[in-house]
């Protein structure tokens, strides 16, 4: 019974122990794994809105909008140029993730997209190719956005993300 009792208070002080460096170095790695996942994010919002110079992300309630993931301001000279949408809507393999930007003018700037790897290779995959983004950009809120034919669910989830965030951005930045 004594040999238990020690056993049990052993194992309880290494256990304790190991939480307690396990918790020391994810408070030491936490922030730069933080800083590390910003700065690829911000990567993206610069190459999709070039002409932003500060980029902020915005604390809005998105449950509404069940595609959108988050919403990003672009500023310039201190005021707000353009909003860029995150996205993640079911495709045909799984989500596909895009980011979208709208411009304070009402046109659609930039479209790329961050994941489509679970769709079909050479058909849903189609989405991030160069043509169906540039069907997209430039074109204003309100314009038809078509679908790839062929490839209609991977594409209908980045027109269902960019539907949602038109909707957002009318309803509360326009």
């Amino acid at each position: 019974m004594k040999n238990i009792v020690k056993l049990t208070v052993f194992l309880a002080i290494v256990a304790g122990l190991a939480g307690g460096a396990l918790s020391f170095v994810n408070g030491m790695t936490d922030p730069i794994i933080q800083e590390q996942k910003i700065a690829s994010v911000k990567e993206n919002l610069v190459k999709i809105y070039s002409s932003g110079e500060e980029f902020k992300a915005l604390d809005v309630s998105l449950s509404d909008y069940p595609a959108l993931v988050s919403v990003y301001e672009a500023d310039k000279g201190g005021s707000a140029v353009g909003y860029i949408y995150e996205t993640a809507a079911q495709g045909y393999g799984g989500e596909v993730k895009a980011l979208i930007a709208l411009d304070k003018d009402g046109t659609y700037k930039g479209l790329q997209i961050i994941d489509c790897s679970t769709e079909t290779k050479g058909i849903g995959d189609q989405v991030a190719g160069e043509a169906f983004i540039s069907s997209v950009v430039g074109k204003n809120i309100g314009d038809s956005i078509d679908t790839i034919s062929g490839a209609t669910i991977s594409s209908t989830a980045v027109v269902e993300g960019i539907e949602q965030a038109t909707q957002h951005y009318n309803e509360n930045y326009k």
